[in-house]
């Protein structure tokens, strides 16, 4: 049975042809499209930024559903769609269990958790959580992200009402990582390419053996990478590296 489920999410992954991510930008949002080019490389076939009409509250996310609507009448097609939510209606931390636990408990925890964070009672939110690397200590540490229960809700309605369905939210952070570590030329490209020449590494999600001219290929530090996301973060360029993380998630 694992051997065929590893089969089916191998199969599945393959399936995928276009990948979609919307992150917040300044009022606005990065809608990043990406189609896969072949078995290693996905590539960037849709660059946007989604406006509020003049004199409607850009916070009202309803407008948003002509702009996906649009768009996916202009690739002939609707897509899933993930998505970020800005740093303000996103509260995201860690909790430590000890190691013995019980992993079931883990989600009652949480949820607790979250809804003293956005100071609602545990049915208003809506949660997420993953176990970080265990070390073999005596500690297990677990990331978590929530958000109000009606916010999602309202993101739903809005991409329902023009043919896409939101599949999953995250944090900015975790989607900018995702998509600047599968960037193809890493840093150096992240800094001097524009990115609708960006493209993305399928190996580097744990999706496929690396091409050979890849295999030798000599990887950015971590210091590099966190301080090259500091200076782009500020940028233009950082909401669309986070829609491209976003879309990535497709394919992990």
């Amino acid at each position: 049975m694992q051997a065929l489920a590893q089969w089916w999410r191998r199969w599945t992954r393959g399936s995928v042809r276009h990948a979609w991510g919307l992150a917040p930008q300044a009022g606005a949002w990065a809608l990043v499209g990406l189609a896969r080019q072949n078995a290693h490389l996905a590539q960037v076939h849709t660059l946007a930024s989604l406006q509020a009409p003049v004199g409607q509250d850009a916070s009202d996310p309803s407008w948003l559903s002509l702009h996906l609507r649009q768009n996916g009448r202009a690739s002939g097609q609707s897509y899933r769609l993930n998505m970020a939510l800005p740093g303000a209606q996103l509260q995201e931390g860690y909790i430590d269990f000890p190691a013995d636990f019980p992993q079931e408990d883990w989600q009652y925890e949480v949820q607790l958790e979250v809804s003293q964070a956005l100071q609602l009672s545990t049915d208003e939110v809506n949660f997420d959580f993953e176990p970080t690397p265990s070390t073999g200590g005596l500690v297990q540490r677990v990331h978590w992200m929530g958000c109000a229960q009606a916010l999602l809700t309202e993101f739903k309605s809005c991409t329902r009402a023009a043919g896409w369905r939101l599949a999953a939210v995250e944090s900015e952070t975790q989607a900018a990582q995702r998509g600047l570590r599968a960037l193809q030329g890493g840093v150096a490209s992240l800094l001097t390419q524009p990115p609708q020449d960006w493209q993305f590494r399928f190996n580097d999600l744990g999706r496929s053996v690396p091409p050979p001219e890849q295999v030798n290929a000599p990887a950015d530090s971590e210091e590099t990478i966190e301080e090259a996301l500091r200076q782009v973060m500020t940028t233009p360029a950082g909401p669309r590296l986070v829609a491209s993380g976003l879309a990535l998630r497709a394919w992990q």
